[in-house]
């Protein structure tokens, strides 16, 4: 079977890091002490050379303005979006691993290849709009993430961490697969747009709200949403740093953005079940701001802090479906960004200090800021950002949710997420003071890590400049990902169909 150059322009971004993922156990096979450090050189430069090819093509792709197709494969302009978000957020991961692999003292080819297989599955994610793909896709990217929180098998917690990962991912996903079986026996399809185009008809049939309610429930799993969050505080903190900021980014990423897919494809063309929805995300959404943020405070390790904030932003990204505008969904994917840079950055900070195992409080960066000031700085304007401190783009961020909010009439919600910001201020500062404000228990010099470090100083440099000009990144990217890509793909299949 020969393949269109259209066909063959849809899968290459998902081929290239496939292809690549399968090359780098082979090229690890050879454990021969001698080119044990070729072998590392090599393996990394497979992965990156990996992502950033395809990351090249995709930004031909959107400059080209082509949205191929093949089959349910779509990469159009979310799709494309998407792609872009989990390549970077693979591209910081791996440059944070090669420190990171190289101060625990082991070589692990497989590591890197499970990364790009999950990154493969996550880009099919958002770029389907079959639920059967979904789900494959779903488990592609999943599986390999179960591994690789419990890949350092030296510590008892990995093992914990990462069975109670695949424990709650699993039911997880039979309630997601749930929701497609009965969402597939009331409308006889599998496909999202045809799918919300026999919601639209008013049917109202309770077994299709609780097929739709199924499937929320997987998203808002992998969003670590309250109250699907209890997996997130120990897997974050079994698995390796730059895995575990891996997936408090590219996994909550990928799920709101198929997420917005869904909503607003299928689920919200009915009003009866859209309004339903939406009403539990509020109470979702408030209750995500509150325990994630609160929780947030009581915690002493830096990892166990992190993975709490993230379940508080979910709280905010949630938000932006309650306002349900394209702005707002824009404004997600806005926010979506900002987190990246922000949150990679924090979880490359342990990297960048050289704190390996269970050295994850926040005693173990007392007085670091003053050692290597350029990565302090720039980990500070992380947090700032976190905070949603001016002029940072997670200040930005969060304003343009808060703005739809406001003006869907939701002032009320704006106003809790106003105030779980101030809240988020008494935890986002426990680093910062530690890092300046409290002597350090170490008087040797901190491990250099030129590939973290710069992660996180590329990262305070980006937050800032997004931050400033907030409005390239809105109109150049999100802006069309919606436009382009979501809504005009709805409409076209709705005229086809009808």
């Amino acid at each position: 079977m020969s393949l269109s150059p259209n066909e063959t322009a849809a899968i290459l971004p998902f081929a290239i890091p496939a292809i690549a993922a399968c090359l780098i156990p082979i090229a690890s096979l050879d454990r021969d002490h001698t080119s044990k450090k070729w072998i590392r050189v090599v393996i990394f430069c497979i992965a990156l050379l990996a992502l950033g090819f395809s990351f090249y093509y995709t930004v031909r792709l959107w400059e080209s303005g082509l949205q191929p197709a093949y089959g349910y494969i779509s990469m159009d302009r979310l799709a494309q979006f998407a792609a872009f978000f989990v390549f970077v957020s693979a591209a910081y991961t791996v440059l944070q691993l090669w420190d990171h692999l190289r101060q625990e003292d082991w070589v692990k080819g497989e590591i890197l290849a499970l990364l790009l297989f999950s990154s493969v599955g996550m880009l099919l994610f958002t770029a389907t709009s079959n639920l059967i793909l979904l789900f494959l896709a779903l488990e592609l990217f999943s599986i390999p993430l179960y591994v690789l929180t419990a890949t350092v098998h030296a510590r008892a917690k990995a093992l914990e961490g990462g069975m109670k990962y695949f424990l709650t991912g699993a039911v997880a996903s039979c309630c997601f697969l749930m929701g497609i079986v009965l969402l597939y026996g009331m409308t006889g399809s599998f496909d999202i747009k045809i799918i919300g185009f026999e919601l639209a008809k008013n049917n109202s049939d309770p077994l299709v709200l609780l097929g739709a309610a199924l499937l929320l429930m997987g998203f808002l799993f992998k969003v670590s949403a309250v109250p699907f969050h209890q997996w997130t505080p120990d897997t974050y903190e079994a698995a390796p740093h730059p895995i575990a900021g891996f997936m408090s980014v590219a996994t909550k990423g990928v799920a709101l953005i198929a997420l917005i897919r869904v909503f607003a494809s299928c689920i919200a063309q009915n009003a009866n079940i859209g309004n339903r929805m939406q009403t539990a995300m509020i109470v979702l959404a408030v209750l995500t701001l509150v325990i994630g943020n609160f929780t947030a405070l009581a915690q002493t390790n830096f990892k166990r802090m992190l993975a709490y904030s993230s379940i508080s932003h979910a709280g905010y990204l949630l938000l932006g479906f309650i306002a349900g505008t394209n702005e707002a969904y824009q404004a997600i994917l806005f926010y979506l960004c900002s987190y990246l840079l922000m949150n990679l950055g924090a979880f490359g900070v342990l990297s960048a200090f050289g704190l390996i195992g269970d050295n994850t409080h926040f005693r173990n960066i007392r007085g670091l800021g003053w050692k290597r000031p350029g990565i302090g700085i720039a980990a500070t304007i992380c947090f700032l950002s976190l905070m949603g401190i001016p002029p940072t783009a997670g200040f930005f961020g969060k304003y343009l949710l808060f703005k739809e909010l406001i003006l869907q009439g939701h002032i009320s919600l704006a106003i809790i997420g106003v105030l779980a910001s101030l809240v988020s201020v008494g935890y986002y500062l426990k680093p910062i003071m530690a890092m300046y404000m409290e002597p350090s228990q170490d008087n040797s010099e901190p491990v250099i890590a030129p590939m973290s470090g710069a992660t996180v100083l590329v990262s305070g440099v980006l937050i800032i400049l997004l931050g400033l000009l907030p409005g390239s990144l809105l109109s150049g990217l999100a802006r069309p990902s919606i436009q382009e890509g979501l809504i005009t793909a709805v409409d076209t299949v709705t005229v086809t169909i009808e």
